[in-house]
């Protein structure tokens, strides 16, 4: 993903308002963050203007540049009590068509990931997002990623971002190419691809399609829609590989970290739906479940066998 190599670093001689030092327990002193790029290995190694996605009437270099600026600001003079401390370091580590994800990490110790919308994301969508993951948290909590807080700039409503925790060096699944096939985005020791093997693929693949089974629901007729299965929207836990290749282990160590949009349909429709697009049987414009075109589409066994484990699932 991307060829250029361009660190993201910057450097900050305003004091932030929201962090102070006690000293004597008679006078503040405040602080002053420093921005640096982080030596951990926790995603892509390099952040520049490949990594934006913009309308046909944006610039894109114009639109890199507020972007950095947004996230800087946000930075220095955010009052969330989980981002202050005395030196503040920001990680680029990913991105996709509607967010680019950053890495805070505080004092060397705390880390967050904070999700910030692309320049071509519509209005809202980013509260959108953060409001649809708090509900289905609510439900699945053991699963589905719960944001910890909500920024949009009062000066410009588009841009926008929210903070959830951050899982170390967890590995994400998709498809880097269609002739690769499935895998996983490894960050450590440098960030890499892996190929998943066909039982790995096969496994993982119908759990996938279980747990979206599984987030229907049923009470308020809402179905999680937009994925993009193949990008991201699923990570297993670093340490998931030194368990044992089955269903439950796979279960318990996947975390979804998106929720663009969710819609009021039937479970039967929706169901179809799921059927339909994960194996890539529609014309463009007439898909809502999947955002596009998957890169390596479901076999028709992997989605029966995972919509049969769903259900199972949902008994549970």
């Amino acid at each position: 993903m991307g060829s250029k190599i361009s660190k993201y670093k910057i450097k900050m001689s305003s004091p932030n308002q929201n962090i102070y030092n006690n000293v004597d327990n008679k006078s503040k002193v405040k602080i002053i963050p420093k921005f640096s790029e982080s030596n951990y290995p926790l995603g892509i190694d390099n952040y520049d203007e490949w990594y934006i996605r913009i309308s046909q009437d944006q610039n894109k270099e114009k639109e890199f540049k507020k972007v950095n600026a947004f996230i800087t600001s946000f930075c220095l003079y955010n009052s969330f009590p989980e981002l202050q401390g005395f030196q503040v370091s920001l990680q680029f580590i990913n991105y996709g068509d509607t967010q680019l994800v950053f890495v805070i990490t505080i004092d060397n110790n705390k880390q967050y990931t904070l999700l910030v919308n692309q320049p071509k994301a519509r209005l809202n969508q980013g509260y959108e997002e953060y409001t649809n993951l708090i509900s289905f948290n609510k439900i699945h909590p053991e699963i589905i990623i719960k944001p910890i807080g909500y920024y949009v700039n009062p000066n410009d409503p588009h841009q926008e971002l929210y903070i959830t925790p951050y899982y170390y060096q967890a590995r994400c699944v998709g498809v880097e190419t269609p002739e690769k096939g499935w895998g996983e985005w490894i960050p450590e020791p440098k960030y890499h691809y892996r190929i998943y093997s066909e039982k790995e693929a096969k496994i993982i693949k119908k759990c996938m399609v279980a747990m979206i089974v599984k987030f229907y629901d049923e009470k308020n007729k809402l179905g999680i829609v937009e994925y993009s299965l193949d990008g991201d929207d699923f990570m297993l836990k670093k340490g998931y590989e030194n368990e044992e290749l089955n269903e439950e282990n796979i279960i318990k160590n996947f975390v979804v970290i998106a929720a663009r949009k969710v819609i009021k349909i039937e479970f039967e429709e929706y169901i179809n739906r799921m059927r339909k697009e994960l194996r890539n049987d529609f014309k463009e414009n007439e898909n809502i479940f999947v955002k596009k075109k998957l890169r390596a589409p479901f076999t028709e066994e992997e989605i029966e066998e995972g919509i049969t484990y769903g259900m199972k699932l949902r008994l549970s």
